[in-house]
C-alpha cells in the first residue's frame, strides 16, 4: 500500500477514506498546486522543445509565397509523368500497336506483364541485345524519376533547417530527377534507332512531350529552391 505524502503513515486496506487516519490531510488534494505547477513546467518544456520544429515546418510549407509556390511545384513533375512519355507504332500482323506510354501504363502494362526471363535472354542477343538493354534502362530511369518525385513530397517539410541542408537536398534530388529523365530519353532514343533500322517498315517511335515536361518540372523545382535561399525565408 501507499504512504501518506505528509506524515509517511503507511495506509492499509481498511483506510478507504480520502483523509489520512493519522494526520487528517486529504490524500487526493495534498500538494495539488505543486503537482499542477510541475505538470505545467513539463508541458512548457515540451512546448519549447517542439515549437522550433513547428516553426520550421510552417516556414517550409506556408511561411511565404516562395514556400507555397514550391509546395505547389512539387506536384508538377509527378503529374507530368502521367502524360504521354513516348509514343510507339508497330505494324504487327493482325494486331497493330499505336499507343502512348505514361507512368501509369508503364507500371500496369509493361512492368506488370514483363517476362524477365525472356528479357534477360534478349540482352545477350547480338542483333537486339543493345536495344533491349536500353529499353530496360529507359524503364528503370523513369521509375527512379517517379521515386524522386515522391521523395520530394516527403522532404519538403524538412527543408527549412537553420543550416539549409534541406534546401541542398531538395536541389540534389531534383537534379537527379533531371538526370534520370535525360537518361531515359537517351536510352529510349538508342532503342528506337535500333528498332527503326531493323524493322523500318514495321516500327516507329518517338519521345513524347510528357518526358520534356517532367524535366521542366524538375528544373522549376530547382529554380524555386534557389530563389527560396536567395530571398532568405525567415523561420
Amino acid at each position: 500500500m501507499a504512504n501518506c505524502p505528509k506524515c509517511g503513515y503507511r495506509l492499509r486496506l481498511i483506510d478507504y477514506k480520502p483523509e489520512c487516519p493519522k494526520c487528517g490531510v486529504n490524500l487526493m488534494y495534498y500538494n495539488m498546486e505543486e503537482r499542477l505547477a510541475a505538470d505545467a513546467d513539463k508541458a512548457e518544456a515540451e512546448h519549447i522543445r517542439m515549437q522550433p520544429r513547428v516553426d520550421r515546418l510552417k516556414a517550409a510549407t506556408i511561411g511565404s509565397k516562395y514556400s507555397i509556390a514550391r509546395l505547389l511545384l512539387i506536384f508538377v513533375p509527378l503529374g507530368m509523368l502521367f502524360l504521354p512519355l513516348v509514343q510507339v507504332t508497330a505494324q504487327i500482323p493482325f494486331s497493330p500497336i499505336n499507343s502512348s506510354v505514361s507512368i501509369l501504363t508503364l507500371v500496369s502494362d509493361v512492368v506488370g506483364n514483363m517476362n524477365f526471363d525472356v528479357l534477360t535472354k534478349l540482352f545477350s542477343s547480338e542483333l537486339l541485345g543493345t536495344a533491349f538493354i536500353c529499353y530496360a534502362l529507359a524503364i528503370v530511369f523513369v521509375l527512379l524519376a517517379a521515386v524522386i518525385c515522391i521523395l520530394n513530397l516527403v522532404f519538403v517539410t524538412l527543408s527549412c533547417s537553420l543550416n539549409n541542408k534541406g534546401i541542398k537536398r531538395n536541389i540534389a534530388l531534383s537534379s537527379l530527377g533531371v538526370l534520370f529523365m535525360l537518361g531515359s530519353i537517351i536510352c529510349y532514343s538508342v532503342m528506337n534507332s535500333k528498332f527503326s533500322s531493323l524493322f523500318a517498315d514495321m516500327y516507329s517511335g518517338k519521345v513524347a512531350f510528357g518526358s520534356f515536361l517532367v524535366i521542366l518540372g524538375f528544373l522549376l523545382l530547382i529554380g524555386i529552391n534557389v530563389l527560396y535561399v536567395k530571398k532568405g525565408v525567415q523561420v
